[in-house]
């Protein structure tokens, strides 16, 4: 019993303790008529918004790699998502904030916001990823290339000198880098931006929050598929990271897209109903979406494609 209720708790402490203090945070966010129709950095406070950004993010950095410790890295990244989705919540949404400006001004801010804050989240996802390795179903479905044992190490280690973390931090960087320019994970990455617009256009056909976080969750689990397929015809992985990197393009380029497709008269088509869809998930919107749907992706990809070996016979 024991053991069962501390398979649960990771989930549990993000859904019912880490995520309401982040979505918290967020919710003090105010913009400039006093109203909660605010981001991170679109709004009265920006340097409010950085802190509670950040602390969004050590928070879900806390809870996925508990998560993956205890259930691998799938959980971790779920849990760490349940963080991020809390968060989320509780900003505004593009209709609110176009509003607000009666015009298309905060387009490009957020479109900053978005592409910063889910370049901070990736090497997140990579930490969350690799404290799972080894435990769970798919713990070990995508590895991450070059420098793994680095990391590995310094997860595992309980002390370091300043020089040897600083060292371990350049060496995750290195390997982040040397992953994304390899081909899987540049087509991992140019998938996931084709197939996020394409899965915004068709499920975000409102700017509500859950259509929203919904939207780039569905866009992380049909790109991983695809990408993983892609990677196998290249004879190599694509690494985890590239998905999120993808997703932190699709941040940058569905408020551009919108600025750039609509113009000043995005408050008309904004009434409308026709704002176009990738620009309906905002900067949190697509951090969670990417935490909770690219580990589902992953595994409906191990489930249909990944083969296993056949259990042996049974003796008789």
């Amino acid at each position: 019993m024991l053991k069962a209720i501390y398979k649960q708790l990771p989930w549990m402490l993000a859904l019912f303790v880490l995520g309401p203090i982040a979505g918290h945070l967020t919710a003090g966010l105010r913009a400039a008529d006093g109203s909660g129709d605010a981001t991170l950095l679109v709004g009265a406070s920006p340097g409010m918004g950085v802190l509670a950004g950040v602390v969004t993010l050590a928070f879900a950095a806390a809870a996925g790699v508990f998560a993956a410790r205890v259930n691998g890295c799938r959980s971790g990244l779920n849990s760490a998502g349940l963080v991020l989705a809390w968060a989320a919540s509780q900003t505004a949404t593009v209709k609110s904030i176009l509003r607000l400006a009666e015009g298309p001004g905060p387009l490009v801010p957020l479109a900053a916001e978005g592409l910063v804050f889910c370049l901070a989240a990736a090497p997140v996802a990579a930490v969350i990823w690799q404290a799972g390795l080894g435990r769970g179903l798919h713990a070990a479905a995508h590895p991450l290339p070059d420098g793994s044992p680095a990391l590995r190490a310094w997860l595992t280690r309980g002390q370091h000198g300043a020089r040897g973390l600083r060292g371990e931090h350049e060496a995750l960087a290195a390997a982040l880098l040397r992953a994304v320019i390899r081909p899987a994970g540049l087509a991992a990455i140019g998938i996931t931006v084709a197939v996020g617009a394409g899965v915004c256009w068709l499920v975000a056909q409102d700017t509500l929050k859950g259509q929203a976080i919904f939207a780039a969750a569905a866009a992380g689990v049909v790109a991983v598929p695809l990408g993983r397929l892609a990677g196998e015809a290249l004879g190599e992985q694509p690494p985890m990271a590239a998905f999120f990197l993808g997703t932190a393009l699709l941040a940058l380029l569905g408020p551009l897209t919108a600025y750039g497709v609509h113009g000043g008269n995005v408050i008309p088509t904004l009434y409308s109903g026709d704002l176009i869809g990738v620009a309906a998930p905002v900067t949190l919107d697509w951090a969670a979406g990417a935490f909770l749907g690219i580990p589902i992706g992953e595994a409906w990809f191990v489930s249909m494609f990944r083969q296993h070996p056949a259990p042996a016979a049974a003796s008789r």
